[in-house]
């Protein structure tokens, strides 16, 4: 048994099986993911599990070197903003609602969480967890 990080089995796999320049998406429960991207759903009920309770370990556990967010989150829902901002430091471009969900398109895979507040998506990329 796994004393640490990801416990869910579906999700750990995903995540492990990532290389560098994968692209993944964390998304609310509204995100319309492409019908080829595999998904992990965690939705239980809406709010449970929150995007931000989803990504801060995922963004422990990962190496991201950037990615990509709405623009729209940063008037229609500060929150979700600041925590991906503190999740992932560095290495983000904000783009149109619109244009994430075309570059979702290229995602190895999609988390959905059960958020139900407006704009709660990033597209992430994997960086090296080693220098280079």
């Amino acid at each position: 048994m796994k004393k640490r990080g990801i416990l869910h089995a579906e999700l750990s796999a995903h995540l492990a099986r990532l290389g560098h320049t994968d692209t993944f998406l964390v998304v609310d429960s509204g995100f319309p993911v492409p019908p080829q991207v595999p998904t992990v759903d965690l939705r239980v009920v809406f709010g449970l599990p929150r995007w931000a309770d989803v990504l801060r370990p995922i963004a422990a556990e990962v190496a991201i070197e950037g990615g990509w967010y709405a623009t729209e989150v940063v008037e229609a829902n500060p929150e979700s903003h600041r925590v991906l901002l503190e999740a992932v430091p560095s290495g983000l471009f904000h783009v149109s609602h619109d244009e994430l969900k075309v570059k979702a398109a290229v995602a190895r895979f999609a988390v959905r969480t059960a958020e139900d507040t407006p704009y709660s998506n990033v597209l992430l990329q994997a960086g090296v967890a080693f220098d280079v």
